[in-house]
């Protein structure tokens, strides 16, 4: 069990340490300072004004300065050789030889993103890429490693909306270390239990750190609310949705994408003349298999504007998000696009966005405008964020500008000046055969070919004022859109009502997608019977269940560690528990100073003492009837009797796949709360014992593992015990037990409302 409950974990979080106070007395008054009428000086000479020595242009007529180039029109890129072919299992290559340096780069690229995933599964398709590098079935994460570092070389895997994405680079002479890694990766991937539980921890940890992040909450917010709940696009992954993929899912992700005729391999660099044969031997083994059609999703409409407020109390800036539809990466209006964009908000200082909101306005120290591009259509979004008490001021001059380029678009100067930036800095792209390499692969996914490349620059230069005007008239609508702004509600809400805004108001914490899952099947009665066996089993194991259901109460102390304002304090407990509904928690952490936290439940009413954070004087107040009902799920999932609850003929149990644990295989079992929250039981095969305990409340994910079980009293209790993401701030809480007693004799009265003591002192000893 986790010693200290959410609730008790949220309250000392937010003790911090105790405030000084420090008392100062009013300031004395100056003296009055005689004046005279006038300035003083009516009958006092006065000097002659100084004149300002005139400006001399050290530069004027000099006939020795050099002038800067004429812009020259753009050009094509030369590229290198490529060499293009299959192998027999259908995988496309593209070979790119360049003897320059020493090294050879293998980039593959496979069409399964985010674009791809199911809602019920938000997120596989980056945890799978992530599990490639973790372990196959010849070597595990460590001999990866090491084989890779052996060489000097780099591999990694990664998931982007359109596409996973595998690269290998090693000194030349070492191009066998990619010919053996990469096909082993994609072809034999394991994914290891223990390794999944770090990477799922690393998402669920990036998730939380959103929530401290304003502009990252505010472009998944925009997104959310410009495509809406039923397109992929409008999804954003969650602690809920991230905890609740398996390995299994993992594994059927693999096995449905990961083919050959879905991907494309690039090697660039100094490869050597049998590389085709060496490529057919390493990749020929990576089977042949049918490709799933890519999911299609029909595209909202868009009418009017919507405002959604993002409340994030504290927050003393406003991050804002404006966004429209976008377009397809092969519409015929894209290069004019990026000319226009350019003026607007994607040139950096010299764009429209970034001299009126940072040089006229002095609203914040810049803005920007970009667009997706992508196969399918994408979205068009401009950012900025300044004070709060600016944000609806900063909104409507983005606003403003956005209608003057949609009716009279870039001037001449500006499609100049674009032209010459975006098609003049497009070749200095291309520093490396691997350079090549990954823009190729760009285009093979949307179907341009290396052309593409070459040509980009006379694309961008044929973009004249006729075109980009048209073309921002046509992808602009000032009347469609939507906004997100997220900060400080309390000082955005009266704005917004004074402009009459109509807006939506969301919680920062809130989940951006709400779940789906799937709908549950009838568990199959043989099924049923094989969880129900497990079940008895572990209660035989645990000490019986008729040992069990006599508990009456316990007495558990234990020490350790928890996460306390992004630090570990030192903590001690001692838990008290009678059944059915009585709890006390008695918890000292150690913050610089001993910090003494009291929580007492009894039935639906419940109280908590610790010190007030500013002055530091014990108070108590009573629990919220919210709090009261997580500390409801809290007792209902006790370890100690989490089996008896599976073992109720009422009980809902889902049978779930068998999963390892540090090599140790484990059955799954899948237990139905009362509280709408599914309570998954990791019960060792050979010990028959729990040894995790993993569920998800509003959106925040938690994993709760047990080991080192002793005997006591007869039953076995397990003095190890560690929570991995409690809460929203996330964080490990390490725990020992030093002493343990079934039903031990109790006051009842210790569960009773106290009064607060009169000064700041800690509390008496826990109750005996």
């Amino acid at each position: 069990m986790r010693h200290l409950p959410s609730h008790l974990t949220s309250l000392l979080a937010s003790l911090g340490a105790t405030a000084l106070l420090v008392a100062c007395g009013p300031k004395p008054t100056p003296a009055p300072i005689a004046t005279l009428p006038g300035d003083g000086d009516a009958n006092v000479a006065k000097p002659p004004t100084p004149s300002s020595p005139a400006v001399v242009d050290a530069w004027s007529g000099k006939t020795d300065l050099i002038a800067p180039p004429a812009v020259k029109p753009p050009a094509g890129v030369e590229l290198p050789a490529i060499d293009t072919f299959k192998l027999a299992n259908g995988l496309s290559v593209y070979v790119i030889k360049s003897s320059r340096l020493p090294v050879v780069s293998m980039q593959l690229a496979i069409r399964a993103g985010r674009m791809h995933e199911p809602r019920t599964r938000l997120g596989v398709s980056e945890l799978t890429a992530d599990m490639l590098v973790k372990g196959t079935k010849k070597r595990n994460a460590l001999a990866i490693a090491k084989a890779i570092d052996f060489v000097g070389g780099t591999i990694a895997a990664d998931a982007t909306f359109e596409a996973t994405l595998i690269s290998c680079s090693v000194m030349s002479r070492n191009t066998k270390a990619c010919l053996e890694l990469v096909p082993e990766m994609i072809t034999q991937p394991s994914f290891p239990e223990a390794e999944l539980a770090q990477v799922r921890e690393r998402h669920l940890g990036a998730i939380r750190q959103r929530l401290d992040d304003a502009g990252a909450l505010a472009a998944a917010h925009v997104q959310n609310l410009l495509w809406g709940n039923d397109h992929v696009r409008g999804w954003v992954d969650s602690e809920q949705s991230v905890a609740a993929i398996q390995r299994a899912d993992l594994i059927a992700w693999h096995k449905s994408w990961f083919v050959p005729g879905n991907a494309i391999l690039v090697v660039s660099g100094n490869v050597t003349p049998t590389i085709k044969a060496d490529l057919e031997r390493s990749f020929g083994r990576w089977t042949k298999g049918p490709t799933p059609p890519a999911p299609v999703f029909k595209e909202p409409g868009l009418s009017g504007s919507r405002i959604r407020l993002v409340d994030k109390p504290g927050q003393t800036q406003t991050h804002i998000r404006i966004a429209q539809f976008g377009i397809k990466h092969d519409d015929p209006r894209f290069f004019d696009s990026l000319v226009w964009n350019y003026a607007l908000g994607g040139g950096g200082f010299s764009s429209r966005l970034m001299k009126v909101v940072r040089v006229q306005g002095g609203k914040t120290y810049g803005a920007s405008s970009s667009f997706d591009r992508n196969l399918d259509r994408g979205s068009f979004v401009s950012q900025t964020f300044t004070r709060n008490s600016e944000a609806v001021a900063t909104t409507k001059m983005i606003l403003e500008e956005i209608k003057t380029m949609a009716k009279d678009g870039p001037t001449q100067d500006e499609v100049t000046a674009a032209i010459a930036n975006i098609a003049g800095g497009y070749g200095l792209r291309f520093q490396s055969a691997s350079d090549v390499g990954a823009a190729l692969i760009g285009a093979e996914l949307h179907g341009f070919g290396k052309e593409y490349l070459a040509n980009y620059p006379l694309a961008v230069g044929k973009v004249d004022v006729t075109s980009a005007k048209r073309a921002a008239s046509e992808i602009l609508d000032p009347r469609s859109f939507v906004i997100t702004m997220v900060g400080d509600a309390k000082d955005l809400e009266p704005l917004l009502k004074k402009e009459g805004w109509r807006y939506e108001k969301v919680t920062f914490t809130d989940p951006i997608t709400p779940l789906l899952t799937e709908p549950s099947a009838p568990v199959d009665p043989k099924a049923l019977g094989a969880m129900k066996k497990i079940i008895d089993e572990a209660l035989t194991a645990k000490g019986g269940k008729a040992k069990l259901a006599a508990i009456k109460g316990f007495r558990m102390v234990a020490v350790g560690t928890t996460p306390i304002g992004g630090g570990q304090a030192k903590v001690e407990t001692q838990r008290l528990f009678q059944f059915p509904d009585k709890m006390r928690i008695d918890a000292t952490l150690e913050l610089g100073q001993k910090i003494n936290v009291v929580i007492g439940i009894s039935g639906k009413a419940g109280w908590q003492m610790a010190p007030n954070q500013q002055s530091g004087k014990i108070e108590v107040n009573d629990i919220s009837a919210a709090d009261i009902q997580m500390i409801d799920f809290e007792r209902w999932r006790e370890p100690e009797l989490i089996l008896l609850k599976a073992a109720d003929p009422a009980a809902k149990l889902t049978p779930a796949p068998d999963e390892d644990i540090d090599g140790k295989p484990h059955h799954v079992v899948k237990l139905a709360s009362p509280y709408g929250v599914d309570v998954a039981l990791y019960i060792d095969k050979k010990s028959k014992l729990v040894t995790r305990m993993t569920y998800s409340v509003g959106g925040n994910a938690e994993i709760n593992e047990f080991s080192d079980y002793k005997v006591v009293a007869g039953i076995k209790i397990a003095h190890k015990r560690k929570s991995t993401g409690a809460g929203k701030g996330g964080g490990i809480t390490n725990l020992e037990l030093k002493s343990v007693e079934i039903d031990p004799k109790i006051d009842v009265t210790v569960f009773d409302k106290p009064a607060a003591p009169a000064a700041p002192a800690a509390p008496a000893a826990p109750p005996k």
